[in-house]
């Protein structure tokens, strides 16, 4: 932990130590949003450890098994199992087509990470750009939101941004939480297109702008469920 303090994660935005520090915090109060105590200090134990495995000769020789041999040795460490698991899980998804987090607390992390990363690289000028995308925000921007939404937690995305935003305070540089909401938002619609939903709903919903995705996600399923019955059309031509 104390070697991380050492490591540049990035000039604007300091180091793995510092971006550790936000991330608990981040984690810390996901975890209170959700009401569990315990879950609040498992989520500070796990994001604490949760790039230790980063100065280990081991991912300096093999960087893919980040979080994995991260996982293994708090194992060995003599750390809870379910520190352990989150450390691993916090990686995922890893690609597209990959699963979510299985456990709570590994969902929690991978929500808290990514929350950082986004708000560090929109407050740091490293916003994708054509097909640049340096930071891989676009891929943890999807990461996030499929991970709020297919574990059904009821976050407040505003409230997430902004305080992955206060732990930037330091660093003299903020992202734009309106701009950064949108950012998230729009890389839904390949989420949901490939699932089958019309953009009409999908922009229907997207204009409320609802502060969390999981009820964003509800509110898809409500009018997929009123646009398939036979008056929808009729009361949709009526209202226009």
């Amino acid at each position: 932990v104390a070697l991380l303090g050492k490591v540049v994660y990035h000039n604007k935005l300091g180091t793995q130590g510092e971006r550790i520090a936000r991330v608990r915090a981040i984690a810390k109060s996901i975890a209170q949003q959700l009401g569990s105590t315990e879950l609040a200090r498992q989520a500070d134990q796990a994001a604490m450890l949760a790039k230790t495995d980063l100065v280990t000769d081991m991912v300096g020789e093999f960087p893919e098994l980040q979080g994995i041999a991260g996982r293994h040795y708090a194992v060995v460490a003599g750390e809870d199992a379910d520190v352990a698991l989150a450390i691993d899980q916090a990686y995922q998804p890893r690609f597209a087509a990959d699963a979510i987090a299985a456990s709570k607390l590994g969902k929690v992390l991978a929500i808290a990470e990514r929350a950082d990363t986004l708000a560090g690289g929109f407050a740091a000028g490293l916003k994708p750009t054509g097909n640049k995308d340096p930071f891989a925000l676009r891929r943890n921007a999807l990461g996030l939101a499929r991970t709020i939404i297919e574990s059904g937690f009821d976050l407040d995305l505003g409230a997430l941004l902004a305080a992955a935003n206060a732990g930037l305070a330091g660093k003299n540089v903020q992202a734009d939480v309106a701009e950064l909401t949108d950012f998230i938002i729009d890389r839904l619609k390949g989420y949901y297109a490939d699932r089958g939903v019309p953009a009409t709903h999908f922009n229907a919903v997207a204009e409320l702008k609802p502060a969390s995705l999981y009820d964003f996600d509800r509110r898809l399923a409500a009018i997929g469920t009123f646009a398939a019955l036979p008056e929808a059309e009729a009361l949709a031509a009526a209202n226009k």
